[in-house]
């Protein structure tokens, strides 16, 4: 295969990064292999907390922004450090943890959390459970009817393309457990585990955040991007609704689909690249990296945004999105966000719901939809940023703190 100038140009960055994303990931891989990181900022404090996730957001560098969950990890850590905790971290799986040294244990679901609950009887410390995403019998819920809609539409299952909880029920029984639970997402994810457990003073709600990578063309013309449609998300193609919008541009070839996500499950593929072949309205990109060039084309590009997602705790995908282009957000609640009435919210997700909100969509003006969008772009900076996940993250684990009668 012969590659053109230009095709050089656009693939040489994309494969430099990712290449340095690579090497960065296999030297984070070594690092946090089953290690124990102590005192991760040198605050050598007698007060101990034990956080359990992702020890490779304290190998040294910048963290990437591929994905949030370093950022958070680090973040959570930099909260415990200005209440004067020494952090150990540790995603360790096995089970020789000395938990006896530790005041509290924050973590989300994982062996080292869970086995802190029968390590030792002699030891109680505060447990402060982070969940980031939905309840898991929520979870399951939706899945189910997820994967039944798709079945009725396309007679067939394609159940390697939803989202799991893990393979059994410990992030169940962790929320119930612990002492506290920060539920990442809206108020919609905290309703979730209140009426599986109505405790409402056990559980607080956290807004995700978005990385500030570009600035939107202040000059966007919607009436010529108005019929292009932006799909950006990540694995389980048919949790993320990645079907609906496909299906949504096969029937309306007057609209283009750019979709934005890896391509490595080859079953969703296999059904639907024989649907799109030929199609000049379904562009598929592959992942894009938010810190390139060509996601920065797409947002200028695109005027809609098409999320159909069943359940997540805050999606920083969308995030990512809103909060560095003006895009008019078509929406399910299931993406843990409230953007009030900037966005098209729709109440359920299936197909039938978002060709009936995009049909709303068809019927503004460029002028009405210019608006929304910047409006939304706007309410995304104003209230998601990693500043703001900083400091409610901070008074969620002073207040637990302080409330405890385990201190």
């Amino acid at each position: 295969m012969i590659f053109s100038l230009s095709e050089i140009r656009r693939i040489f960055p994309i494969a430099k990064r990712r290449i340095g994303a690579t090497i960065v990931s296999w030297i984070q891989h070594i690092f946090s292999s089953e290690k124990l990181v102590k005192d991760v900022f040198g605050t050598n404090s007698d007060k101990r907390v034990l956080l359990c996730h992702l020890p490779e957001a304290f190998a040294g560098g910048a963290l990437p922004k591929h994905h949030s969950n370093l950022t958070e990890c680090y973040t959570v850590a930099k909260c415990f450090a200005r209440l004067g905790y020494s952090v150990d971290c540790t995603s360790r799986a096995k089970s020789d943890i000395d938990y006896s040294c530790y005041s509290v244990i924050f973590g989300i679901n994982g062996n080292a959390f869970f086995n802190s609950f029968t390590a030792s009887r002699e030891t109680n410390p505060l447990r402060i459970f982070y969940s980031v995403g939905a309840h898991t019998c929520y979870n399951y819920k939706v899945t189910t009817e997820r994967n039944c809609d798709f079945y009725k539409r396309h007679e067939r299952w394609l159940l390697g393309s939803n989202r799991y909880m893990p393979g059994d029920a410990r992030n169940y029984y962790e929320a119930r457990f612990a002492d506290a639970v920060i539920c990442l997402g809206d108020t919609n994810v905290v309703q979730q585990f209140i009426e599986d457990d109505p405790s409402p003073n056990h559980y607080r709600q956290l807004s995700s955040f978005y990385f500030p990578v570009a600035q939107p063309d202040k000059n966007k013309d919607f009436s010529k991007c108005r019929k292009n449609i932006l799909w950006f998300g990540s694995m389980g193609f048919i949790h993320k609704g990645l079907d609906i919008a496909i299906d949504y541009a096969l029937a309306h070839p007057d609209y283009t689909l750019h979709i934005c996500g890896s391509s490595n499950e080859p079953e969703f593929w296999s059904y639907y690249r024989p649907k799109i072949k030929g199609s000049n309205n379904i562009i598929v990109h592959g992942f894009v990296d938010i810190e390139s060039r060509e996601f920065v084309s797409l947002l200028d590009e695109c005027a809609v945004l098409m999320n159909p997602s069943i359940s997540e705790g805050g999606a920083v995908s969308v995030l990512n999105v809103l909060g560095n282009g003006a895009l008019l957000p078509v929406y399910s609640r299931g993406t843990g966000l409230n953007l009030e009435k900037t966005g098209v919210e729709v109440p359920i997700v299936t197909y039938d719901s978002f060709d009936a909100a995009m049909l709303s969509v068809d019927s503004m003006t460029a002028e009405e939809m210019a608006e929304r969008a910047w409006a939304t772009h706007k309410f995304v900076r104003d209230n998601y940023t990693l500043e703001l996940y900083e400091e409610r993250m901070f008074r969620h684990i002073k207040e637990i703190i302080d409330n405890s009668d385990k201190r």
